[in-house]
């Protein structure tokens, strides 16, 4: 995926150019969502990316078809890891009618993708209040009834409990994630986080909480024309 670099595409042709981006990838991957029209609902999100992001900083490039079919396909990356025999854990977590909290949505990533790739119901916590208001816009533009917002900051003292799945794309503090995580996870659920390739994680500042050492997934999407090392690492709550 190329960057597109012209300046004066309408969220339209934006939105087209990421739906014809994502065939090709899907294709590649020989991978297709559970879900039906999943490829009219990315096509949807990034024309309100495209449209958002002047007013707000929801992603960088927000008018860059191929930087946004590449936050796309890292979300998804979950669901294509799901169908592989080490992923059998995350098939179950994703399941149709299971509970899932994406901690700080921000965009959408990877909250409302999986939602419109998977029977699960996500919770997106997002506290920025125009981001939450763009996800809450989002998911009734794409047409999403697995899908709620949650306007408020995550804290293990206010999180409800029962979720099968926590996914986070972005972790900043560590000790609260694992606190959050710890109280609204069943026992045997999952916490799922997307990481660069090379960014470790202790294991054991998650052992007081309740989790065991993490199952590492590696893979690799193209960004700019180069592919990126990406993982996934996965704690099950014991």
């Amino acid at each position: 995926m190329k960057r597109e670099t012209r300046t004066s595409q309408t969220p339209g042709t934006i939105g087209a150019e990421v739906r014809t981006l994502l065939e090709r990838a899907l294709t590649d991957l020989a991978f297709a969502p559970a879900t039906q029209g999943f490829l009219d609902r990315m096509q949807r999100l990034a024309e309100l990316l495209a449209l958002w992001g002047a007013r707000t900083n929801l992603t960088a490039r927000p008018g860059d078809s191929a930087e946004t079919t590449f936050h796309i396909l890292d979300s998804l990356m979950l669901l294509v890891l799901a169908g592989h025999p080490e992923g059998a854990s995350i098939r179950q977590a994703l399941g149709e009618g299971r509970r899932v909290l994406d901690l700080g949505s921000g965009a959408g990533f990877p909250g409302l993708v999986l939602a419109a790739a998977c029977g699960a119901h996500l919770t997106l916590c997002e506290s920025r209040r125009k981001r939450a208001s763009f996800l809450s816009v989002a998911i009734a533009e794409m047409g999403l009834d697995n899908a709620i917002v949650k306007s408020t900051r995550a804290e293990a003292t206010n999180a409800a409990g029962g979720y099968d799945a926590l996914t986070a794309r972005a972790v900043g503090d560590w000790p609260s994630l694992w606190r959050i995580a710890a109280t609204v996870l069943r026992r045997g659920g999952l916490a799922i986080l997307y990481l660069a390739s090379d960014q470790r994680v202790d294991s054991k500042l998650a052992r007081p909480f309740g989790f065991g050492d993490a199952q590492r997934l590696e893979y690799a999407i193209e960004r700019d024309g180069k592919p990126v090392s990406r993982s996934l690492l996965i704690f099950q709550k014991g």
